[in-house]
């Protein structure tokens, strides 16, 4: 039995960082046909499903990602990180014919980051869930799908057949099919989505009121993000926001991630919201006080 099970991508994040790359508010830039120093880089393992289960571990719960990899060099860099954590890799599913998908990221001196992903078809399909190995999973996690609401549709359908709760932190392409997408919504326990997605799926600003009303019929749980601005928690009972911490970001990767599947972990673990979204709160800040997204992720005595 598992406390949680992340189901999403897993890739190779290949970040660089270089005071050459100048963030003028709009756009990251560097000069064209120019050599510029690396003042600091670093490979590791990204995806939202082993971003989370480095959360989820770390916190003391039982977990495991479900997730597609190539059969290449790159792929060793995500169950190598997986296993310092202690989890376990027997959901990963090797593809013989594709590579791993990785991601080049470049951050600015202020945190900021841009992000280059090659993806190549390696995206999860049901036959790739293991489907009788999980049926007594207390909850799914949900990252992006790449778009496959057929699939979210599977998964969700499983999870409520079988008492299993739903979190989902979908991914642009599913957010660009808002309809199908709301209509699932509205059969899972928790949803985490940042400012823009939010807007996007919704049709209206955070500062309305329609925009609150909105989500107060979409899910039991709703986590709105606002990268330097703080989070919000909804549910049909109380509001809840919190700023962020002060502290000095280096790279904002993987905030979202580890807000999400910290603040999960405190429900899990049968905290209050208060309590959830204070973990949240607290993972993220850490998370973007180092390079990457998974070397600042507490363990449960530091978010304590």
């Amino acid at each position: 039995m598992y406390d949680v099970i992340s189901i999403g991508a897993a890739t190779v994040d290949i970040f660089v960082k270089s005071n050459a790359v100048i963030d003028d508010g709009k756009f990251q830039k560097f000069a064209a046909s120019s050599k510029n120093e690396i003042d600091s880089s670093l490979i590791c393992s990204g995806g939202g499903a082993t971003n989370s289960s480095i959360t989820f571990s770390r916190l003391g719960l039982s977990c495991a990602p479900i997730s597609l990899l190539g059969t290449d060099h790159l792929s060793n860099y995500i169950i190598d990180d997986l296993k310092k954590d202690k989890i376990t890799t027997s959901f990963l599913i090797k593809n013989k014919s594709e590579s791993t998908d990785f991601s080049v990221i470049f951050v600015d001196k202020i945190g900021g980051r841009s992000i280059f992903t090659n993806r190549g078809i390696t995206s999860l399909t049901v036959d790739d869930i293991p489907w009788s190995k999980i049926k007594k999973t207390k909850w799914l996690y949900i990252t992006s799908l790449e778009g496959n609401l057929d699939l979210l549709e599977t998964i969700i359908g499983f999870g409520k057949e079988n008492n299993i709760k739903i979190a989902i932190n979908p991914g642009n392409r599913e957010i660009a099919k808002p309809h199908r997408l709301l209509s699932l919504l509205k059969h899972c326990d928790y949803l985490l989505l940042n400012k823009t997605e939010s807007e996007t799926l919704s049709g209206h600003s955070t500062k309305t009121a329609s925009f609150w009303a909105f989500y107060l019929k979409v899910c039991p749980i709703v986590a709105i993000t606002n990268g330097r601005e703080g989070a919000h928690f909804q549910t049909t009972n109380e509001h809840l926001f919190s700023p962020i911490l002060n502290i000095k970001p280096v790279d904002e990767t993987g905030a979202g991630d580890a807000f999400g599947s910290a603040s999960l972990s405190a429900l899990i673990l049968g905290h209050n919201l208060q309590t959830s979204l204070e973990w949240g709160i607290k993972n993220s800040a850490s998370v973007v006080s180092l390079m990457g997204a998974k070397p600042g992720i507490l363990t449960i005595s530091q978010i304590k």
